[in-house]
């Protein structure tokens, strides 16, 4: 009707019905509405038109920084930075001083316009500054975000303190601001790196590399003016945009092309009494260790440790689908690392954590599932014999995040990676590791590079169940790596675990439990901390020698060295329904399942438990609802047969078991496998079938 062309932002009718996005989309348009301001794009109109919400705006032409800097391929001269600079630090002035904190400004919300001008787009996560706070509804961010739902802002452009969680002012956007400003300058991000965690870490800890190493010469009053508006601190920013802008045309007459001396934006000479020089320095070291490190100084009284954890599956960056054993075999084992700390009340088992791989659950949902209070997310990076992995740490139920941080060792230190790991994660959740803790953290010994890789690849083929190759090539890896390195004691563990599994369903145990028994002997012999060389103990003890005392010594000790040992809990359940303790043995499973809440191990162990305790009904019940978790699963079938068979109901136990069979046509090697398949179908009056399995296992006894 005004004869003007305008542009029209139109927010689709599928995301419009999503209340979050709208109320984002409103957000915006009347945030924009309170300025009025060259540098700030101008908003008509809001409305709706047939169910579809849209914005009008002035018609800009041109583009933005982001595709500017993408068709220059290479830095833009200073002038041309502080015309940008100063005109995007005018326009947050304005929003500034109306209230509105933009909190995403980055290069593809700068527009460079046809006729000279710069303008500031999308207000979508703005926010009034008396109202900012770090329950903010989450924004947009780049694709290299793992999760939506988990910061606000952009990675990469956000301030220490929006990676933190923490409410925002003016000064974040500052902070913002000098990214964009160095990303001109330099033809290069400030804090550039592979992954979220990784760029996060960054922004908390590292300084952007100097102009000299990205091949660009900068005047030192102009690396001072951005090196400022980069503060981790906000209190050493710019306090205003406008400010900034002051500066920006300050340095306007610098020559060109000066190289900045070394340290120059670091180094001040100041003549400052020694009692000041001390106090400065401790701000100083309270500000670099971070607001959380401070708070423990003047609030620790006030917070709670977290004491429930989930280390999610790692992201595989060695850039090799083939390493993908060493990524989950390093995963779990930092989980089994977290575990030895007794300050966690919960460390989930692997087992759990892995449903998660490549899904797309939103946080705070996982959170819920596995009853834990924070959640890790990370990635991991082999070169050559380097290793470096990447952890951040999330807030299950507000989805913030409270800590992100790097790890780099060579191989041969992967266990001291590993406790390294452990250490910092426990102070991050304000955990006190006791002194016992301390001293085997700290202990960790050096490994052989190829029987640590070795080492991993034989876990990953020997758990739990597992097929008789698998278990046979399992063995020979444990052999490999042990010959490598005779004293690296998790070695040892899983050679034991793995001819305990062959001997418990596969081969004579006469052959092999004392070889299993011998292994798990030298494990505790090389390292008496190790939970699971006292798991695995214990276990043969139960199951084979018959040496119940010794058994529930070799349990307790590993629970004690690792409560979330699962393996050790399960075991233990087993020696306490053995020994006349139901309720007791009832109450170590369920705390197996706290641990391990999707593990189908964990979960049919309370059903054998229930079976050995008499409770048939209990167990029937528990592992139908087990297999509507896991229905593909053989062992789940096992264990609801046992039970159906206490209950005298024998169709239905043998019915299940040839479902197990169905699954694992393997199982028919198993003597343990054939023997329950006899028994149930002998029950269920199947005597052909029976006649079948007994035959088979005649042929196995003979050899």
């Amino acid at each position: 009707r005004l004869n003007r062309d305008v542009a029209i932002k139109v927010l689709p009718e599928e995301v419009a019905a999503d209340s979050n996005r709208l109320a984002r989309f409103e957000r915006e348009a009347k945030a924009v509405a309170k300025l009025d301001h060259p540098n700030i794009l101008a908003i008509h109109e809001l409305g709706t038109h047939q169910g579809a919400p849209f914005i009008v705006t002035e018609l800009l032409e041109g583009e933005t920084l982001s595709e500017h800097l993408q068709s220059t391929g290479s830095p833009l001269p200073w002038r041309r930075v502080k015309e940008i600079g100063a005109a995007v630090a005018n326009g947050l002035a304005a929003a500034h001083g109306k209230g509105v904190i933009h909190r995403d400004l980055k290069p593809s919300n700068v527009f460079l316009c046809s006729d000279g001008n710069v303008k500031i787009l999308d207000f979508g996560l703005a926010v009034m500054e008396e109202t900012a706070d770090g329950e903010a509804e989450t924004g947009s961010v780049e694709a290299v975000l793992t999760r939506e739902g988990s910061v606000m802002g952009t990675v990469g452009y956000m301030s220490p303190e929006q990676v933190r969680g923490k409410p925002t002012d003016s000064r974040s956007d500052i902070f913002a601001l000098g990214c964009v400003l160095y990303e001109m300058l330099a033809g290069r991000r400030a804090f550039q790196r592979d992954t979220t965690p990784e760029i996060m870490t960054a922004i908390l800890r590292e300084e952007p590399p100097s102009y000299s190493e990205t091949g660009v010469q900068v005047a030192p009053e102009v690396a001072k003016t951005i090196q400022r508006c980069l503060e981790k601190n906000p209190e050493r920013r710019f306090q205003s945009a406008a400010d900034l802008a002051f500066a920006l045309g300050g340095v306007s007459e610098v020559t060109e092309g000066t190289p900045v001396p070394p340290e120059t934006t670091r180094r001040h000479h100041w003549a400052i009494p020694l009692p000041a020089i001390v106090g400065l320095v401790i701000v100083a070291l309270a500000i670099a260790l971070g607001p959380r490190i401070w708070d423990r100084f003047i609030g620790s009284a006030e917070q709670t440790p977290i004491r429930s954890i989930a280390l999610l599956p790692l992201e595989n960056l060695t850039g090799d689908p083939e390493q993908a054993y060493f990524v989950d075999g390093l995963h779990d084992e930092l989980i089994a690392t977290f575990a030895q700390i007794s300050g966690f009340d919960k460390v989930i088992a692997r087992t759990s954590v892995m449903v998660f791989r490549d899904s797309n659950t939103p946080i705070r949902e996982i959170g819920q599932q596995l009853k834990v209070e924070a959640v890790l997310e990370g990635s991991v990076r082999q070169s050559g014999n380097t290793v470096r992995v990447t952890l951040q740490l999330i807030d299950a139920s507000t989805e913030s995040h409270l800590w992100a941080d790097s790890f780099e060792r060579n191989l041969t230190d992967v266990l001291a990676l590993q406790s390294e790991v452990a250490q910092a994660v426990a102070g991050e959740v304000r955990l006190v590791l006791t002194p016992d803790e301390d001293r085997r953290l700290a202990g960790t010994r050096t490994v052989d590079a190829e029987a640590y890789r070795l080492y991993l690849r034989g876990v990953r083929l020997s758990s739990w169940g597992g097929v008789e190759k698998g278990l046979d090539q399992a063995q020979a890896l444990f052999e490999q790596a042990i010959e490598l390195d005779p004293t690296f004691a998790e070695a040892h563990v899983g050679l034991s675990f793995a001819l305990y599994q062959l001997a418990h369903l596969y081969r004579g145990p006469t052959e092999l439990m004392p070889r299993a028994y011998e292994e798990a002997i030298t494990a505790v012999e090389l390292n008496d901390d190790l939970a699971d060389a006292h798991a695995g103990l214990g276990i043969i003890k139960l199951w084979w020698q018959w040496d119940w005392t010794g058994a529930e010594s070799e349990l307790r000790r590993a629970l004690e060295l690792k409560p979330s040992n699962v393996r050790a809990s399960t075991n233990l359940a087993n020696y306490l329904v053995a020994t006349g303790q139901p309720e007791n043995a009832i109450s170590v499973a369920k705390r197996a399942i706290e641990l391990d809440p999707l593990s189908v191990r964990a979960l049919g162990g309370l059903g054998w438990i229930y079976y050995l305790a008499g409770r048939y009904d209990e167990g029937i019940e528990h592992m139908l609802s087990t297999l509507e978790l896991h229905p593909q699963d053989p062992l789940a079938h096992y264990d609801l047969s046992i039970n159906l068979v206490g209950a005298e109901r024998f169709e239905e136990a043998a019915a299940e078991i040839d479902r197990m069979m169905q699954l694992t046509p393997g199982f028919r090697s198993s003597p343990l496998m054939l023997a329950m398949l006899v028994w149930t179908h002998s029950l269920a009056g199947r005597t052909t079938e029976a006649a079948e399995g007994m035959e088979s296992l005649q042929k196995i006894s003979a050899t």
